[in-house]
């Protein structure tokens, strides 16, 4: 499994994202998350002005790291929302989430589609949201189809969103979809907060998810401050390897204090707490 960092450029520190990140330039945050233990970073870029693919890679390369995940994030705290009411900033999310699209692509990466898709339109029934997130979902797999990327569609607690908040409604669209570059990705705070178990949520991906996002509700990576931890991180990586889960996982940074510290526990934590699970069936 590749470990990752989430990372992004300067100014989302003011931004007010939901856990924190590490932030600075293209090269401060590949070589950071490489010196600190991490096999690259998960990398959320500015939906509006999204970088090209040349200058990432060239950071990437030097610092001998990669960026197998684009995540669509700074969307919802950048006023963009895939399912707005507001059918102008519908158009105008479509158009950024293509370009991290193609981000992705140059890299063979997946993009994450979790909150990007906004709270949900106030006042629209089931059907009219299904019918507008159908559209979009499938206008943007085909893009994806082209691109060489995947989306994974990530359910997210009722705090993010008021639309698809489990994992078994995200496969519910993965099997609607139906295609190769639409899939799913876990992450374990909406595990932990919008499943019937942990367990329950991991098993009902059918081992379709190649991505996880590995932190505490408290928002502190795994491994790091075990008095707050309420999650059963060896229960969880026995699950993830009984359901052969393979590719990535991503690791937000301390939400407090100096952040490299905790950065390299909560990788050596982890690389240790997988290593126990390969030979899982």
């Amino acid at each position: 499994m590749r470990f990752c960092l989430f990372a992004s450029t300067p100014e989302i520190a003011g931004l007010g994202f939901i856990v924190k990140v590490l932030a600075g330039s293209l090269d401060e945050i590949a070589g950071r998350a490489a010196a600190w233990g991490y096999d690259g970073i998960e990398f959320m870029p500015d939906p509006e002005r999204v970088i090209e693919p040349p200058a990432l890679e060239r950071a990437l390369r030097r610092a001998g790291t990669a960026m197998p995940v684009v995540n669509s994030g700074r969307m919802m705290v950048q006023g963009l929302a895939l399912l707005d009411g507001d059918p102008a900033v519908r158009r105008r999310s479509v158009e950024a989430f293509k370009r991290m699209i193609d981000l992705a692509g140059a890299f063979g990466a997946r993009v994450g589609l979790g909150g990007a898709r906004g709270k949900g339109i106030p006042g629209a029934s089931r059907e009219e949201m299904d019918s507008i997130a159908g559209d979009i979902f499938r206008k943007l797999a085909e893009h994806a189809e082209k691109a060489g990327a995947v989306i994974m569609l990530e359910p997210a607690d009722p705090g993010v969103t008021a639309y698809i908040n489990t994992v078994d409604e995200a496969m519910a669209w993965v099997r609607r979809i139906a295609s190769p570059a639409f899939s799913v990705m876990l992450d374990t705070y909406e595990l932990a907060e919008s499943e019937p178990s942990i367990e329950h949520g991991i098993r009902a991906a059918g081992g379709q998810a190649r991505h996880i996002h590995l932190y505490d509700p408290s928002r502190w990576p795994p491994g790091v401050l075990p008095d707050k931890n309420r999650l059963d991180w060896p229960h969880i990586a026995r699950v993830l390897a009984e359901e052969g889960f393979t590719g990535s996982a991503s690791v937000v940074i301390a939400p407090e204090g100096d952040p490299e510290p905790a950065a390299r526990r909560s990788a050596a934590f982890l690389r240790s707490l997988f290593a126990g699970t390969e030979s899982a069936p």
